[in-house]
């Protein structure tokens, strides 16, 4: 795309300071300057050290590939403050940042670097929104969710108005409470389904006020990408983000064409936890599905009885696992395995901290994900053909969770997690899904028709593909009529 009649387009693109926020934007970031973008990615400056750990590093990264690079801004809150576990007061610190980005920008602007074009921003970043009205370009609205999660999340104050909002608990899964007024033809939805921040348990934290306040502001957008596939979703589903009549369109799995080319560059892992490329030599050992990947992701936490019961679980199920075992999974701490535990497993167990995911995922002895039910980690689970077992902790992931098993049926859950956070999953229980997922040839199909979609929409011709051209071209003629309007 670059090079046309001498334009460059440029994108800004400012994630949500979580790792998975992170990663959908980096994979798309990546996608685009493959496409012959300039890409300016900008980090909160916590989440960019997280990421880098050295400036070292992040001038390594720039000059492996000229066309992107990475910024940064201060999120305003003390060093010392735990950001993703104080999740209302890092949404509300950022809103007031919109200055401190916009500095920013027209600052590293010039001298050789082109005019930007369009910010594409995260749909619960509403500090661009001054930013964009007032460098003059678009505000691209990018959803890292699913179709239907995002949708929850924009009508979110419309359901508010509706009584569905703040959700009490006791009716999450009241047939009568169903909520079947939302747009783009997505399934109903039980209240229990809703972004977790909206029961009633969460109204008096800042992050109950802050993610509504999100609500009313995603409208505040020329255009808008939503990281699914229409064989998955539907058309319907993308075309309900709009904003006032913009174009809306699903783009994803973001990740994968990059992934299917063989492209495996730093900046397409980018990760606030270092990879152990070790997991990968123990799975070349394995036959094939045969192993299950147990990861709960960058945030989840469980009691140390909950792991107990986990532990115990996998090993009652007779399968091999890979099992990532964060330093922080226990409630802040490290786990402490069983007595005896890694012994009696060792044969065919493997403990990380962190994985490559997407490369666990595609290796053919992986044959169950027992996920925390992240939309990354569900989309590239599907991308992959891997059957899930659905645990969700927080956020949208209870939506996600419900949709695998009972809309895609790719997957399995624990009765009542949605409801009761409380729980403990007993080791039958786990034992008994670990069995089921892992022998269920009628899900494995399924999981392949669906990977098999997902391919076919971003490879040429497909759905996510021509999308993608469509919003490539209005960026490139974007750039095109601001170039002539500077001459």
């Amino acid at each position: 795309m670059n090079g046309v009649n001498n334009v460059t387009v440029h994108a800004v693109l400012v994630p949500f300071p979580a790792q998975g926020h992170v990663n959908a934007l980096i994979h798309f970031a990546n996608l685009l300057a493959s496409r012959g973008f300039f890409i300016t990615f900008v980090n909160t400056e916590w989440t960019e050290k997280r990421m880098f750990g050295s400036a070292k590093l992040k001038s390594q990264l720039h000059y492996s590939k000229p066309n992107f690079r990475f910024l940064s801004f201060p999120d305003s809150l003390p060093p010392e403050h735990g950001r993703t576990s104080h999740l209302g007061e890092l949404f509300i610190a950022l809103v007031k940042r919109g200055d401190a980005l916009e500095a920013l920008l027209r600052k590293e602007t010039g001298n050789g670097i082109p005019p930007v074009t369009c910010i594409v921003s995260d749909g619960v970043m509403s500090c661009t929104i001054s930013v964009a009205a007032n460098m003059q370009v678009p505000r691209v609205v990018f959803w890292p969710f699913c179709a239907a999660a995002s949708i929850a999340q924009k009508y979110a104050y419309s359901l508010f108005s509706q009584g569905h909002i703040p959700v009490k608990i006791s009716e999450g899964n009241r047939p009568e409470k169903m909520i079947t007024t939302l747009p783009g033809n997505i399934p109903a939805l039980w209240p229990s389904d809703l972004i977790s921040f909206y029961r009633e348990q969460f109204t008096s934290d800042p992050i109950y006020e802050a993610v509504l306040f999100e609500s009313r502001m995603s409208d505040m957008g020329e255009y808008v990408l939503a990281n699914t596939f229409e064989e998955l979703e539907g058309r319907e589903a993308a075309a309900a983000l709009s904003n006032k009549g913009c174009p809306s369109l699903s783009i994803g799995p973001v990740f994968l064409p990059n992934f299917l080319e063989g492209e495996n560059s730093t900046q397409s892992n980018m990760s606030m936890w270092e990879e152990d490329d070790s997991c990968l030599h123990w799975l070349d050992k394995q036959r094939p599905r045969s192993v299950l990947y147990v990861s709960f992701g960058s945030l989840a936490l469980k009691s140390q009885e909950q792991l107990d019961e986990l532990a115990l679980g996998l090993e009652q199920s007779g399968y091999a696992f890979l099992w990532v075992l964060r330093s922080d999974i226990a409630q802040g701490q490290a786990a402490v395995l069983p007595e005896g535990f890694e012994e009696r497993t060792k044969d065919r167990a493997l403990f990380v901290k962190w994985t490559p995911q997407l490369k666990v995922l595609a290796h053919p002895s992986v044959g169950g994900f027992l996920t925390h039910s992240g939309w990354n980690s569900t989309v590239e689970s599907i991308s992959m053909g891997v059957p899930m077992i659905g645990w969700p902790y927080f956020g949208d992931q209870f939506l996600n969770c419900r949709f695998t098993k009972e809309i895609w049926k790719v997957g399995l859950d624990f009765k009542d997690v949605d409801v009761d956070d409380g729980r403990l999953v007993r080791r039958e229980e786990i034992e008994s899904a670990v069995v089921r997922v892992m022998a269920n040839e009628e899900m494995q199909k399924k999981a392949e028709e669906l990977k098999e979609a997902a391919r076919k929409a971003v490879m040429e011709g497909g759905s996510s593909f021509n999308n993608i051209n469509t919003f490539i071209n209005d960026m490139l003629n974007r750039a095109k009529a601001q170039s002539q309007s500077f001459k």
